[in-house]
């Protein structure tokens, strides 16, 4: 009878099978790519005004975490910089890393968020440059040919004011909130950061070049240069991002919990 009642039951399984495999849902079919436009190839940059002309998108090239500067180095750190840069790669090693400010889901500052391996946007209008980044819809606002004011107020991207040096573009950029990082590894900033990019485009203008002078007297022994490349790419658009949902790095008492 046990053997019997036994039999009866796999019979009975196998006849509801195929209902629960007929109540699965079907594969939702593949999400067509969107149609781009072909790429286009911007002409040999010959005149001051194109030269100028920033517009588009572009990529960062050789992206690396960490900022050194062009020799490989570290950069020159006072006792206290090189302590806290230190105390926080000791933290990645052991699993626990310290939260930076986009491990909060806020903006990354600057420089920093010049050096994401998301595609950046510039946009010119009277008076501004834009620049747009995929990352976090980060955005930064440089002010043309005004001066610094005197009090400068504090916010994670900071103040940038900036002007034309011949093809160059000249981006100062002070009151940089001081919960960001120069780096995601650890070189960290205080509230005395005084950041210059040197921006142009190089290789018949399919190149942007930023050359970053940084520096802060409480963290460096003297300004240092992290420089930074970027391929002109007409075939990508800017794409939504959104840090806060499913963060994968919230942050819990000042660390990180990778989920």
């Amino acid at each position: 009878m046990r053997h019997l009642r036994a039999s009866l039951a796999v019979i009975a399984i196998a006849g509801f099978a195929p209902c629960f495999a007929a109540a699965q849902p079907a594969p939702a079919p593949a999400r067509p790519a969107p149609e781009l436009p072909k790429p286009i190839y911007r002409p040999q940059f010959s005149s001051m005004e194109n030269k100028r002309d920033l517009s588009g998108v572009w990529f960062i090239r050789d992206y690396n975490r960490r900022f050194r500067t062009p020799m490989g180095t570290l950069p020159p750190f006072t006792p206290l910089g090189r302590q806290e840069w230190e105390k926080r790669v000791k933290a990645e090693e052991e699993g626990k890393p310290y939260a930076d400010a986009s491990t909060y889901c806020w903006p990354h500052g600057t420089p920093r968020v010049m050096n994401s391996p998301y595609p950046i946007q510039f946009i010119h209008s009277p008076g501004k440059i834009t620049i747009i980044h995929e990352v976090a819809h980060n955005v930064r606002h440089i002010w043309m040919d005004e001066p610094m004011p005197k009090d400068v107020p504090v916010t994670f991207q900071g103040y940038s004011v900036g002007h034309w040096d011949g093809d160059v573009l000249v981006v100062e950029t002070k009151g940089v909130d001081p919960r960001t990082w120069i780096d995601e590894e650890g070189i960290i900033h205080s509230d005395q950061l005084y950041v210059v990019e040197r921006i142009r485009k190089i290789e018949n203008g399919e190149t942007l070049e930023n050359e970053i002078t940084i520096t802060d007297p409480v963290y460096f022994t003297r300004p240092w240069v992290k420089r930074i490349t970027y391929s002109w790419r007409p075939d990508i658009r800017i794409a939504e991002y959104v840090c806060e949902e499913n963060n994968r790095n919230a942050p819990v008492d000042g660390r990180t919990v990778a989920k």
